[in-house]
């Protein structure tokens, strides 16, 4: 019969109290992770992503080249860089536009 004030946690394996877990924001449901395990990999998380956002420079994924993030434009919806690099992504939309321009005069 299983106990119903305990539960295990996915990460560290251990049955622990319902009160070490956090509970769902709008439901019933509570955090696979037990609430020490869920700090420590928030921590892990929050200290890769400040590694990432450290490096400057970004490979483009058309010529190959690593250059300055900069010469990347930034894609609001994703919260990311684009994967060509401006001069990249201006020559294959206007490759784009000629290309579709001409299936409408056939058209």
């Amino acid at each position: 019969m299983k106990d119903s004030t305990k539960k295990k946690c996915r990460c560290c394996q251990k049955a622990k109290p319902l009160e070490q877990f956090h509970r769902l924001a709008g439901t019933a449901a509570i955090h696979p992770f037990c609430r020490p395990c869920l700090s420590a990999t928030v921590r892990r998380r929050t200290a890769s992503r400040g590694n990432r956002q450290a490096t400057n420079t970004r490979g483009c994924a058309q010529c190959g080249q690593d250059l300055p993030v900069q010469m990347f434009h930034w894609l609001r919806a994703s919260g990311s860089f684009h994967s060509y690099c401006r001069p990249c992504h201006s020559a294959y939309m206007a490759e784009r536009y000629r290309r579709l321009q001409g299936a409408r005069k056939r058209g």
